[in-house]
């Protein structure tokens, strides 16, 4: 009788100790963003029109099924997360074969038991003069998707009977996890948000957050600018009327929104109109952009906190050296860019001045801190010599300032923020 008793002593224990962990259980999240996945069927045969497309871009779109499969098979084996974000871009121009291709590795997650939510971005659904097969010299059309098939396709994925879904629009809400609310905002191909599909949102992050639960948007264009005058410089670096979607957002309650489209993985913490909310746009870099980092998110039990950790896939199982040759195709294709807009002289400076943002931390990097440096030196000689205009000159440097410290809203008073890009830490409702 007594060691009956003691028996079920032990096991009275030891189920206690696993109840207690199990209510510690953290969510583990992976998000990914514009892993631009080309169809190995859209290669026909190799010649002058692939090699063309290829020259001086900055995407690895020849690496892109491959470092799509990596990923998957990494968060299948290794990372094991509870559920999988993607803010857009999944293929690389909308084509029918690239996003059949992608939804055949989702249900493989969803096979494990990984669930994923997805979000169009600017490449993914509507007619595209870029989305063509390639055969030798020449280029073939080939068939792209619509709205109504992206839903269809995506019924999984973000896209099923158990979201809520805003009127004429890839805009959906949903709870994957209880307590959390996911809300994918469709951006559209112009990075612009109707005024009724937001009010649809700011209506279902109300409702959710009066419930006492958490929410966090997707969105395929970023929120804010993330360094100087990125709006005005670079087309689309932003979603449309961004101070009205940020001052929406953040009045209802959401401080995280989960953004791609810019192909680096930089944070900006930025606040409502009276500065009294914070709101994080935390920007994801792409799959097939150098350095092709992803984030893993681990949301603490009570869903209050989550932590925020970046890797990279450095390797592929033919290429060793990936990483290596990946950046020399981000570094050539921003001095073309540089070029183009007239700035020749100065190019390679800007080319690693973009690279180190593309790596993100600006502002512990010794490298970025020499080039800022250097580049202040290079203006005070372009003045002298007068180079460029007055206002081109202060304008570069205000943006290599912004970049290279890793300063958002650089200049806008009170908004003014340096938050790590890579490793941070976020108190949900802060």
């Amino acid at each position: 009788m007594k060691r009956k008793t003691r028996a079920s002593w032990w096991f009275s224990l030891v189920a206690c100790v696993f109840c207690t962990l199990s209510s510690f259980a953290q969510t583990k999240i992976v998000v990914l963003s514009d892993t631009h996945v080309m169809s190995p069927d859209l290669l026909v045969r190799d010649g002058k029109a692939w090699r063309n497309f290829l020259k001086n871009d900055r995407k690895l779109v020849d690496e892109s099924r491959e470092l799509f499969d990596v990923m998957i098979d990494r968060m299948k084996n290794e990372i094991k997360p509870d559920l999988v974000f993607i803010t857009g871009d999944l293929t690389k121009d909308g084509e029918t074969q690239s996003h059949q291709y992608v939804v055949k590795k989702l249900d493989e997650l969803r096979e494990a038991g990984i669930q994923t939510l997805v979000i169009p971005g600017n490449h993914d659904r509507g007619e595209n003069v870029r989305a063509v097969c390639f055969d030798g010299n020449s280029t073939i059309p080939t068939a792209t998707i619509s709205d109504s098939t992206f839903e269809k396709i995506y019924t999984h994925y973000g896209y099923g009977h158990s979201s809520l879904r805003a009127n004429g629009s890839l805009t959906y809400a949903c709870e994957p996890i209880k307590g959390l609310w996911v809300i994918g905002i469709d951006s559209g191909r112009d990075g612009k948000v109707d005024a009724e599909t937001l009010d649809w949102v700011c209506n279902q992050a109300s409702v959710a957050k009066n419930a006492g639960d958490k929410v966090v948007v997707l969105m395929h264009h970023p929120l804010v600018p993330h360094f100087y005058q990125s709006e005005k410089s670079i087309a689309t670096s932003v979603v449309d009327d961004y101070e009205n979607v940020r001052n929406r957002l953040s009045d209802v309650g959401v401080n995280v929104v989960f953004t791609g489209h810019f192909h680096t993985s930089d944070i900006a913490k930025a606040y409502n109109a009276d500065l009294s909310r914070a709101i994080y746009d935390v920007t994801t870099g792409s799959l097939i952009s150098y350095p092709c980092d992803y984030r893993e998110v681990l949301l603490s039990d009570d869903l209050s906190e989550m932590k925020i950790t970046t890797h990279r896939i450095t390797q592929l199982p033919h290429d060793a050296h990936f990483s290596k040759i990946a950046k020399r195709r981000l570094s050539k294709a921003m001095k073309g860019m540089a070029t183009q807009r007239g700035y020749g002289v100065v190019r390679g400076k800007m080319a690693k001045a973009y690279v180190l943002h593309a790596e993100g931390d600006e502002h512990q990097s010794k490298k970025a801190q020499k080039l800022l440096r250097s580049l202040h030196r290079l203006a005070s000689l372009a003045r002298t010599f007068k180079v460029f205009s007055t206002s081109s000159l202060a304008n570069l440097e205000k943006m290599a300032v912004s970049m290279l410290q890793d300063i958002n809203a650089y200049g806008e008073k009170g908004r003014e923020n340096q938050v790590d890009d890579l490793n941070l830490t976020i108190r949900l409702d802060e």
